[in-house]
């Protein structure tokens, strides 16, 4: 095997960025494997003037987002506005059922479901808090193996440990 098959892209990352409502940040366990941190994000998008919302559903894997969330969540829980900035991959679209909240009668919902990599800033009530945030330029914090050598890895930059030798597209 040459230099350029071994460097040949074994995945694919889409990444999505933006600012929403960070609510329902809830701990899942599931009847099989293990627990996991998740929320949801009303993302906002469009114009200022006219703003419409997508939901995301996100299972937070990303190691430093997780500190983030877990602090963020008692705001979450007493209704407080939680605003924030995140990074999130590998969208789905995501379609469900609801219950109307005059009539009862069932609707039906569209949004995402993603990994959520990262949170960039965070603000409560219109005051910003300081939360755990990935250092720029630093090395991943990832315990995952990143190959024979470390010189050209890529790791990750949001901390997730969820994807052990990534390689970028790119390469």
């Amino acid at each position: 095997m040459n230099q350029a098959q071994s460097q040949q892209a074994q995945s694919f990352d889409l990444i999505i960025e933006g600012v929403g409502y960070l609510n329902r940040v809830r701990l899942v366990t599931p009847k099989k494997g293990p627990k996991y941190l998740a929320c949801t994000i009303n993302a906002m998008m469009g114009r200022a003037d006219s703003v419409e919302y997508v939901s995301i559903d996100c299972i937070v894997v990303g190691q430093i987002a997780k500190l983030a969330i877990d602090q963020l969540k008692d705001d979450v829980d007493a209704k407080h506005k939680v605003i924030v900035g995140f990074r999130a991959g590998d969208p789905k679209p995501d379609f469900y059922e609801y219950p109307d909240r005059e009539s009862g009668e069932m609707k039906q919902g569209q949004g995402l479901k993603a990994r959520l990599l990262q949170v960039t800033f965070a603000k409560v009530n219109g005051q910003k808090i300081d939360i755990p945030l990935v250092p720029r330029n630093a090395a991943p914090e990832s315990d995952a193996p990143r190959g024979d050598d470390d010189e050209g890895s890529p790791g990750s930059a949001c901390g997730d440990d969820s994807s052990p030798q990534r390689v970028p597209a790119h390469a």
